[in-house]
Formats: structure tokens, sequence, C-alpha cells
């Protein structure tokens, strides 16, 4: 198979050696690598020009003329490979040796899947362990791990977000079904939710990438605790919060029932249980004693518990301004 890197990246001077020389000493060596660069301002270009001179695959360096933005700038590249199996990468991350090789694998002996994750440990801007994985930051215990891979991927992820996409690596046939990417989605989430919705998302154990936080990560993975991310969660807007979550899952629904890369019958159930129990939470009243019957309800129909964390969330709901 011929893998392709999909290399996206923007004013990485302060890290992109490192991932670059990490792509350069993997055991299993790319096809080609595509980066695009996103209308970077410091040395970045120049860094890139000089990797491509070095390394012994081809990379293809392509830069946008006005910025496109993370998500954009990823669909763009991942356009213009041509790998039979295209793995993401960011610029600030270091690249286990054999992560290629174990990816390649997984899917050799797994004809069926068409997107594979892995786990990654998560370091400092030096590198220094903060003592967890980004599987235990997304409490992304062993059930889960045995439920995604023996019996619904899908289900795993409309309860939460478990798919980093510096681990992922697809096949290129899912191009046609995952682009274009809507714009209010990451590009990460939305390709393993698709990959999903055919139950064909694999994993590999065990962290492949040091997935480095560094105060300028997109999305990141600092610990806070459950107190933090409740906390956190208090100061949203309702309105707006549960506004944009319908939008994405209605676009998720509408390309899942297309007739490019039909879903299964099970997955577009799933995915109109999602959209009713978001509903039922944006229409909860403003007040909060009057929000009780309802929000049981809810937790009896288990939808609490199959799309989102059961009674932690209930609890938020109750609570949340109106």
């Amino acid at each position: 198979m011929k893998i392709s890197i999909a290399l996206c990246t923007y004013n990485g001077t302060r890290f992109l050696n490192e991932q670059l020389s990490s792509i350069a000493a993997q055991t299993r060596l790319p096809d080609e690598i595509v980066i695009g660069d996103d209308c970077s301002g410091d040395g970045t270009w120049e860094i890139l020009e000089a990797f491509s001179q070095k390394i012994t695959c081809p990379v293809n360096l392509y830069r946008n003329q006005n910025r496109l933005g993370s998500t954009k700038n990823f669909e763009k590249t991942i356009r213009l490979c041509s790998g039979d199996l295209i793995a993401l990468c960011d610029q600030d991350d270091i690249w286990m040796p054999h992560k290629l090789e174990i990816m390649e694998r997984k899917f050799v002996e797994s004809p069926a899947i068409d997107a594979v994750f892995s786990d990654g440990d998560v370091v400092d801007e030096k590198l220094s362990p903060l003592g967890y994985t980004l599987w235990q930051h997304t409490g992304f215990h062993s059930g889960k791990q045995r439920k995604m891979e023996h019996v619904n991927s899908l289900e795993v992820l409309l309860k939460h977000v478990v798919v980093t996409g510096a681990t992922l690596i697809f096949r290129s046939s899912l191009k046609e079904y995952i682009l274009p990417i809507p714009s209010d989605w990451v590009h990460d989430a939305w390709i393993a939710l698709l990959a999903a919705t055919r139950n064909n998302l694999g994993l590999v154990s065990g962290p492949l990438i040091l997935y480095r936080q560094h105060g300028e990560n997109q999305v990141g993975a600092r610990y806070c605790g459950l107190a933090g991310r409740f906390n956190e969660s208090m100061h949203i807007n309702r309105k707006n919060y549960y506004a944009g979550e319908l939008s994405r899952y209605e676009e998720a629904l509408k390309r899942a029932s297309s007739n490019i890369h039909p879903a299964s019958t099970e997955a577009l159930y799933l995915l109109e249980a999602k959209l009713l129990h978001l509903n039922k939470r944006a229409g909860l009243p403003a007040s909060r004693l009057l929000r009780i019957i309802p929000i049981l309800t809810e937790l009896l129909s288990l939808r609490y518990h199959r799309f989102s964390f059961s009674w932690q969330v209930a609890v938020k709901d109750l609570l949340l301004p109106s």
C-alpha cells in the first residue's frame, strides 16, 4: 500500500523540525508527504523547503494564497494526497519510530477497516511526560475500547470525542465520503465519525505519538479533572452551544444518508437518536424548576447515558443559566 502523510503547517518554527525528524526516522517511510502551509509568516516555509531536499521520499509543498484555517487546510491537503492510506500530521508533535509500520499492519490484517487511530503520550513543550495519555484524558477506557473494536464504534463517538487527528490514518477511498468537511466541524472528529457510520473505525492500543502541550494548541489535552470540566461547562452559552451541536449532527446525518457511501441502518438510527437527545436538551425551559421533569424523562430514556456523560450532564443541564 502507498502511504501519504497530510501535514498542515502555520507559523510552526518552534517545533516543526522535531516533527519532521520523527517522520524521517520512521521504520516504514511514507511514499509521499503532502504539506499545506497556511500562509506562515515566520521561517516555516524555509524549514519545509530544506526538509524536502533531505528526505528520500517525495515531498509536495503547497502554500495557500489566503489563510484557510486548520480544517479547510487539512481538507485541501487531503485532496492532494495520492496514497492508498492518508496519515494526518500536526506540526508540533513527535511520531514514534514504528508508527506507520504498526498502523499499516492493522490495515493489512483488517481489510474492512476504513480508518485507524492510536493512543498518544501527552507531554509538555519540552517533551517531559505529563503523566497521562490521550485515551486517559478522554476517558477512553478498556470497556469503550472493546465496544469500539467489537460492537459499535459510532455509539462510542456519539457519546464523546476520543479520536485525535494526529493519531488518525484512513483509506483514500473515504475521501469522496468525507469531503468537503463542514466548516463547523473539526476535521478529525468529522472523519472519525463518518468512518464509524459504517462501523469501520479501528484502533491500535498503545501510544504512537508524543502529543505536545504548549499553550497554543488548537484543541489540546490539558488535564483539569471533573470539577474543572464542570466549572468550565457552566460558563457556556446554552442556546449557542445546542444550536451548534444540532447543526453539526444534522450535517452528519445528511452526509451519512447520501448515496456516496451509504451508512448502516443502525448508524442512521443512532444519529437520529443523538439529534433527538440534543433537541430535548435544547428545548429545556428557562426555569430550573420546570427542567426537572424533562431531564428525568431523558434520563429514564437512557439517552443521557448513550449520548452524554449520563447524570453529570443532566446535572449541568439543570444548573446552567437560561
